[in-house]
């Protein structure tokens, strides 16, 4: 198993949070924020936003099934990671919140030299595939769960296009989760 905290200190960058390694996902764990993704086919720009809740940025690397996903999920928004007006904090699913999920190859980068390579990520329509079951189960979880008035979505980028993100946070409060 292997653990790049160590390297990280050695960088001098902290990692706060939490870590889970089980070789197949890397998930980027922040808040508010809003992004323009493009729709591939021309240069129309979606404005995507969110206001309280959760923002997962999310790779897959070879070797990654659709096995986990459901796990996966269950974990991400039952997790104690959002804080409340009291200071206590609780999951987004508690909050209740909403879900921004932004597909980010780059997290599977390795650096080589100057440059970072991709080889470990999973194939193009392979990925696709995952993301999309990843986005539906979230949507499927939190849609059992209005427990008030608020309104709660999960909202989700375009896999494979280039982004633009714009992120509010109430940090640094970032965890970096591999299942």
């Amino acid at each position: 198993m292997h653990d790049c905290r160590s390297n990280l200190q050695k960088l001098g960058v902290r990692l706060n949070g939490l870590r889970y390694r089980k070789n197949s996902y890397l998930i980027n764990l922040n808040h508010n924020s809003s992004f323009c993704p493009t729709n591939g086919l021309s240069n129309v720009i979606r404005i995507i936003q969110i206001n309280r809740g959760m923002v997962i940025y999310i790779c897959f690397f070879k070797g990654a099934t659709e096995d986990i996903i459901p796990k996966m999920v269950n974990t991400l928004l039952n997790m104690k990671l959002c804080e409340t007006e009291s200071g206590k904090y609780t999951s987004v699913l508690q909050l209740p919140g909403s879900v921004l999920i932004v597909p980010q190859a780059t997290l599977g980068g390795k650096p080589k030299g100057k440059r970072m390579q991709y080889h470990g990520n999973i194939g193009k329509d392979e990925g696709l595939k995952l993301y999309n079951s990843f986005v539906s189960h979230c949507q499927s979880e939190l849609s059992t769960c209005k427990n008030s008035d608020t309104v709660t979505e999960v909202k989700h980028g375009t896999y494979g296009n280039r982004q633009v993100l714009k992120l509010d946070t109430n940090g640094p409060y970032t965890h970096l989760m591999e299942f």
